[in-house]
């Protein structure tokens, strides 16, 4: 590709390894994108399956597409090479293994065209097996109980734009708000900003970028459209030990190092007060933990909040009033905004025209919307 041909609008970013059963997939969806302004590049680690031979032909039938290989530096790593030669406007991340709708790049495209304050793109997820088929089981536990649409309330099928550091706080509860990075259309400009992904953490290290990123960064929700996740054996995170102790040590130090990246960023409000709600945040997720592996045993799990109790435990001692009164304990986005309210400070969840204005949705129960105090 020469470096004086015209600028595409978005890179498409392709990086792999030992995914040769999944490439056709993959590019056909690629192809197939109704938005055709992009170039492709396939930064391979190396592969040992006939996937680097694959691409290699692939490339030399599409002028738009340019292969080269490098290091193996796992996931997620393994995208920065491509992400580093992008030129577009945007990125989007297409890992190797999974797919996307046939106007995914279209509406997105679309979507931050019409919102210049935002920095990212976001899109529902759809779950599928290794042949391709809906995996209805994960498709409810990413549209039912994952951060994003919990948090989202009526919006979260509709389309709205999340306001940072919003997104962003909402990790220190210790989930990933974009479950996949197939989800995600970014301006290049935002890796300018808060810096590429960090192998540090391994599989799981998206966690820590895609928490800069909501710190820092608007982000309009594109309902209509999906970006594909594949669930199989061979797959980066299969290995990943979610719900452990070490894990739980990953998410505390990416979180830790989040923080430290983008303070200096966030509005004096949210400055201010960051360091008491992570502490909170922290002692929220090590209780969590705590009772979910003494769910078995119920002598043990109650010496453990006991403990936490005498310890000032604030997690344990809000667990142990809601069991009082008979409430249900709040979700993690629900805290937050208490937290963000009794700061003084408002996360907006803005709805997208043209839907109905912010002021009548933000007057209907179960909306999530919240507006600054006046001082």
């Amino acid at each position: 590709m020469s470096s004086t041909s015209r600028t595409p609008r978005v890179s498409i970013c392709v990086p792999n390894l030992n995914t040769r059963p999944f490439l056709p997939e993959r590019f056909e969806t690629i192809f197939a994108q109704t938005f055709q302004d992009w170039e492709l590049l396939a930064y391979d680690s190396y592969s040992d399956d006939g996937a680097w031979e694959y691409l290699s032909d692939l490339a030399r039938r599409e002028p738009r597409m340019r292969v080269w290989q490098g290091p193996r530096q796992g996931t997620p790593g393994s995208w920065n090479p491509c992400i580093a030669a992008a030129r577009g406007e945007f990125v989007y991340v297409a890992t190797s293994d999974d797919t996307m709708a046939p106007d995914c790049l279209e509406k997105m495209v679309a979507a931050l065209d019409a919102h210049p304050e935002c920095s990212l793109a976001h899109c529902p997820l759809r779950v599928i097996d290794e042949h391709g088929k809906d995996i209805p089981r994960l498709q409810e536990a990413w549209s039912e109980w994952s951060y994003f649409p919990r948090s989202s309330g009526q919006l979260r099928d509709r389309p709205h734009v999340r306001l940072a550091p919003f997104d962003g706080l909402l990790h220190l509860g210790g989930e990933t708000v974009y479950r996949s990075i197939t989800q995600l259309l970014i301006r290049r400009s935002l890796f300018e900003s808060i810096g590429m992904f960090e192998s540090t953490w391994g599989s799981v290290g998206d966690f820590d970028w895609e928490m800069r990123a909501g710190l820092v960064a608007n982000t309009v929700h594109v309902p209509h459209t999906w970006g594909g996740w594949r669930i199989h054996e061979s797959q980066a995170t299969a290995s990943a030990s979610f719900g452990s102790e070490e894990h739980g040590q990953k998410i505390d130090s990416m979180i830790d190092h989040a923080v430290a990246t983008c303070r200096s960023k966030l509005e004096p409000p949210v400055a201010r007060h960051l360091s008491s709600w992570v502490a909170r945040a922290k002692d929220l997720r090590k209780f969590n933990r705590e009772l979910v592996r003494h769910s078995d045993d119920t002598i043990a799990r109650r010496r453990f909040i006991v403990a936490q109790l005498v310890t000032g435990s604030a997690a344990a001692r809000a667990h142990v009033l809601c069991k009082l009164s008979g409430r249900v304990p709040e979700e993690f986005h629900e805290r937050l905004r208490n937290w963000l309210e009794d700061a003084g400070v408002g996360a907006l969840l803005v709805p997208s025209s043209p839907l109905v204005a912010e002021d009548e949705v933000a007057r209907r129960s179960g909306d999530v919307v919240w507006r600054e105090r006046s001082s």
